[in-house]
């Protein structure tokens, strides 16, 4: 969808990017640029920057760049069009053409009727489960502990043993089919698709509610030993994405919190509920996200993790603690003994256990730690010296003041005397600084929905860096053009050669164009090459000689590949007249390449 220019430049005005980046990432100053985390991967030292004056952004390690708008891309999991309004509810901004936009007037219209949908299922489910037809799912209830003021504060609820009850309630109720299959609560038949089925059905239903009090999906756990899974979610609709909501945080809405206690599932949350634990919540799956972990920050600054002890529990927490850190919320995490989940714990032990389980909860480096322990034997001498040299690498990490406080836990842990481990701590923080990885680290990225770094080849960072030299002024963009050999063909990698175009064209009309509203026109790939282009502009000194420097290299790569391709095809040509043809051009590319 295409914006007006003044008010794309107005709504990007309105969203500073250090402003915004900083709600994700903790930003410092050094050499002129901000500098942190990349929210986007999991990393030790910080290689995302952004330059307040272009308002662009660019991570040196996984390669994402771009304006503001780009950033909200990634950070939100959301399409261009969605990224400009979330970031014009964020400024308080109206969407240009809304209201005369026909296509946006039926979408918010849809939006409202599934979020209404929505409510009328949730009050069938409640009240079924009140009813004669609820009483199994009223005794699994009483089972587990939960009474009736509980079930009515949580909207709990029951999906009949049928498979079209809520169907016919809510086409009576004035619901169309395709509503209620856009919502998530009803679905086509597979033989045959005339047909619609309940989604849930024999299930008690669990709302999930928004932290502004609207009901946006529903879980459902199956009673007794019926078929099926042991729980069914509503998948992402127009009006819910699980990554950007959490269980039960509507209940935290205008309380002032220390800790939120982050649990598993939702049985572990109402259970802790009904024993008065009531700051719990809980993620919609085991992977935390960045947009949940700013959600919770509204509403506390310390999240608690309680989740199970199994290996996907202990995994998933490892990952969290750090999305939770770099969130600026201080993580902790809560050991539960013997392998029990919270629900069964707080059932078995009562609430005063335990908070205080709650009160002897590890800061995420102790947390590491342990674990690290955990996965090797400290019997032996090659066990101790695994924990050692991992446990180095955490501490190096950290400043010193805070690496001194874990320096004794692992000389003690590991029976090597803390001299020898501050050393190699000091050691490990001194590589990290000179950017050399110790030879048995790990790498910076993991396989679970991280983006994986993407290694620029030569001619790709010389297009860049070519890029980046017309970034630096109309002026020394105009010199460039002028020099021997200058061509827009030069540039091969995705939108250099186009963002080359668009920024030719910008200096006509303007001295300084903004770099944002032409990064706006670029999608994803071509975004995050053009973005870091013109972070890289802020530290070109000489851009004429760099120029063409880039566009020598950009030539010897272009001939090279040539004469390799001509050298190829003249070996499996047959005829003499087109081999000796073919002999001459890789002939005069080699005299091409000596001047390069």
């Amino acid at each position: 969808m295409a914006f007006p220019e003044t008010w794309l430049n107005e709504l990007m005005n309105r969203n500073d990017i250090v402003s915004v980046v900083s709600e994700y990432t903790r930003l410092s100053p050094k050499g002129g640029r901000l500098w942190g985390l990349c929210p986007f991967h999991p990393e030790r030292d910080a290689s995302f920057t952004v330059s307040p004056d272009k308002q662009v952004f660019h991570c040196f390690s996984c390669k994402a760049g771009g304006s503001v708008i780009q950033f909200i891309m990634q950070a939100e999991s959301l399409g261009y069009a969605d990224a400009v309004r979330f970031l014009a509810q964020r400024a308080g901004m109206d969407m240009p053409n809304e209201i005369n936009d026909a296509k946006l007037r039926e979408e918010k219209a849809l939006r409202d009727r599934l979020y209404a949908a929505n409510r009328e299922a949730a009050m069938f489910y409640h009240q079924v489960l009140l009813s004669d037809a609820g009483l199994p799912a009223r005794q699994y209830l009483l089972n587990r502990g939960i009474d009736g003021s509980t079930a009515v504060r949580f909207g709990l609820g029951y999906s009949p043993n049928d498979w079209d009850e809520l169907f016919k309630h809510m086409t009576s109720a004035g619901y169309t089919r395709d509503e209620l299959i856009s919502a998530g609560l009803c679905v086509k038949g597979r033989k045959d698709e005339t047909k619609t089925f309940d989604f849930f059905h024999d299930r008690l239903m669990f709302p999930v509610i928004s932290a502004s009090g609207r009901v946006l999906a529903f879980g459902g756990r199956i009673i007794g030993k019926g078929e099926g899974a042991k729980y069914m979610n509503t998948g992402d609709t127009l009006i819910y994405n699980k990554r950007h909501n959490i269980y039960a945080i509507n209940l935290m809405k205008g309380r002032k919190l220390d800790e939120l206690i982050m649990v598993e599932g939702y049985m572990d949350v109402i259970s802790l509920h009904q024993a008065g634990i009531d700051n719990a919540v809980a993620s919609l799956g085991t992977a935390l996200t960045s947009q949940q972990v700013r959600l919770m920050g509204r509403f506390a600054k310390r999240v608690c993790y309680a989740y199970d002890g199994d290996s996907a529990g202990q995994k998933a927490m490892l990952r969290g603690v750090d999305i939770i850190a770099r969130g600026e919320l201080e993580p902790r995490v809560i050991v539960i003994p013997g392998g029990l989940d919270p629900d069964e714990f707080v059932r078995a032990n009562g609430a005063e256990a335990f908070l205080k389980l709650k009160d002897a909860s590890l800061t995420a480096v102790m947390f590491k730690l342990e674990t690290m322990a955990n996965a090797v034997d400290l019997n032996t001498a090659d066990g101790r010296q695994k924990y050692a040299s991992d446990a180095c690498r955490l501490l190096a990490s950290l400043e010193p003041v805070e690496r001194d406080r874990y320096i004794k836990v692992v000389s003690e842990k590991s029976g090597i005397a803390r001299e020898v481990i501050q050393s190699q701590c000091g050691v490990d923080a001194e590589r990290a600084e000179d950017g050399i990885a110790p030879a048995t680290a790990k790498p910076a990225f993991d396989s679970v929905g991280y983006k994986k770094p993407q290694m620029l080849k030569k001619r790709e960072k010389a297009e860049q860096l070519l890029l980046a030299c017309m970034l630096v002024s109309r002026q020394d963009a105009a010199a460039i053009e002028q020099l021997e050999n200058f061509s827009t063909e030069l540039f091969s990698t995705p939108g250099t050669a186009k963002f080359a175009a668009m920024l030719t064209e910008a200096y006509k009309t303007a001295e300084k164009p903004d770099i944002r509203l032409l990064l706006a026109e670029l999608n994803g790939d071509e975004s995050e090459i053009a973005g870091a282009a013109a972070a890289l502009a802020e530290d070109i000194t000489s851009p004429l000689e760099s120029a063409a420097d880039c566009i020598n290299s950009i030539l010897y790569d272009k001939y090279s590949e040539r004469i390799r391709q001509l050298a190829a095809l003249s070996e499996a040509e047959t005829d003499k007249a087109k081999r000796a043809e073919l002999l001459r051009e890789q002939m005069n590319l080699m005299l091409k390449l000596r001047k390069t």
